[in-house]
């Protein structure tokens, strides 16, 4: 039966076009409310389109409201009538194969790649392909990785749908502009191990999910993965940087266990495995002078992980749009690092602060391009920089992504033909 559905945001990852096209393909007559015209996103034209807010009376006129992950709590009227979902949950009454599901603070992407290589299934979800659109892809009976956000999972509560495994990879501050209070974010991660016939989660993590059929652990060691006393890789079958990636290899190889994976062909699905863009990303390595990106690295406890993964001199750029983060602990682990910070972006001045606090002075940049020259002049043109902000972007890029982007154009130039980064 044909349905007048609302897609409420496009969304810059796809997810509202995967949800018009899904909704097209099954007969509705489909509406999209965006804050932003067509031509910002270049969307069909023969699409019927709306621009406004929650406040718009298109959206009562709907049978069905597909809401963005990115639409808070706050934007959605009280009295709104209206059933409001997210696209995921098309996904999970459409499909019909097991999921494991990701979340966490940081370290989800990666850790979904992980698993998805271990059990040879495709990845979707937040910052991968939408959902619908892999399920357009292989069908409904094809197992699935799924990574969801924490804005996700909170309008997924609604459906509560039921997943194989469910990975959390850690707690932390953050989001606190979407969300109303810590708690409520939290609460949001957690609800998907309500849902799971399984969960593997960090071990910090356990004491808060008493009663919730918890994992065996595996655990990284003196350089090898272990499944109790059995070895079943070497951290060097993973090339992917960090410690806090192996904390979260382990937890993907505990739920690929669970899911069938068998355990002689954990060090070979491993190697395969590489780095994400702007997840620690190694994006020039030569002449002395290393560049990674960690872009994704929008919180104080990422940018902290992503300094103990560097080995050697390193200037960090730190800064960007603000969350509500605490910059002392980060403050602290620049100091104890011997790194050589330089700030921008909207937070700068904050972090400023919170260096100032344990006698650090940062140098100062009014550009991403100006950060990334006065890094490499202060390392000398030896060392790495890296780009690991602890804060958003959309002060000055239109995502982490972009950030990303600029900050490899400009560390690949440098000393190229005379190419310098200036401000």
């Amino acid at each position: 039966m044909s349905r007048n559905v609302v897609v409420w945001g496009w969304g810059r990852h796809g997810g509202g076009a995967a949800a018009v096209r899904f909704c097209l393909a099954r007969g509705d007559a489909v509406v999209v409310l965006d804050r932003e015209p067509r031509v910002a996103f270049n969307a069909p034209t023969d699409l019927s389109w709306l621009q406004g807010d929650g406040t718009h009376p298109g959206l009562r006129s709907a049978d069905l409201i597909i809401a963005s992950p990115a639409i808070p709590p706050r934007a959605i009227p009280a009295d709104l009538a209206v059933p409001v979902l997210p696209p995921e949950a098309l996904f999970f009454a459409a499909h019909t194969a097991p999921v494991a599901a990701v979340t966490g603070t940081k370290g989800k992407s990666t850790t979904a790649a992980i698993l998805g290589a271990l059990l040879g299934w495709p990845v979707g979800g937040n910052s991968y392909e939408p959902l619908l659109d892999l399920l357009a892809k292989h069908g409904p009976d094809v197992p699935v990785v799924a990574e969801l956000s924490s804005f996700q999972l909170w309008h997924l509560r609604q459906v509560r749908p039921q997943v194989a495994v469910a990975v959390v990879t850690s707690l932390a501050v953050d989001h606190l502009d979407w969300h109303p209070h810590l708690a409520h974010y939290h609460d949001s991660k957690l609800a998907l191990t309500e849902w799971a016939g399984a969960v593997a989660a960090a071990p910090e993590l356990h004491a808060r999910l008493v009663g919730r059929p918890l994992l065996p652990l595996v655990t990284c060691s003196a350089g090898i993965f272990r499944d109790g006393t059995r070895e079943l890789a070497r951290r060097t079958d993973l090339a992917v940087l960090g410690e806090h990636n192996a904390r979260n290899a382990c937890l993907a190889i505990a739920a690929a266990l669970h899911l069938g994976c068998p355990r002689a062909q954990v060090a070979p699905r491993l190697r395969t495995v590489r780095a994400l863009p702007h997840r620690l990303q190694v994006v020039r390595d030569r002449d002395g002078l290393r560049g990674i990106d960690d872009s994704i690295a929008t919180t104080p406890e990422a940018a902290m992980a992503g300094l103990l993964a560097v080995d050697g001199p390193v200037a960090v750029i730190l800064g960007g749009s603000d969350k509500g983060a605490d910059f002392t602990a980060l403050a602290a682990a620049v100091r104890e690092r011997g790194a050589l910070p330089v700030v921008f972006g909207s937070t700068g001045p904050r972090i400023t602060v919170a260096l100032a606090m344990v006698g650090v002075q940062p140098r100062q940049a009014g550009s991403l391009a100006e950060a990334v020259a006065l890094a490499i002049t202060a390392l000398g043109g030896q060392g790495t920089v890296l780009l690991s902000p602890a804060c958003a972007s959309f002060d000055m890029f239109r995502g982490f992504e972009d950030r990303g982007r600029q900050f490899q154009t400009l560390v690949q130039g440098w000393g190229l033909s005379g190419a310098t980064p200036g401000p």
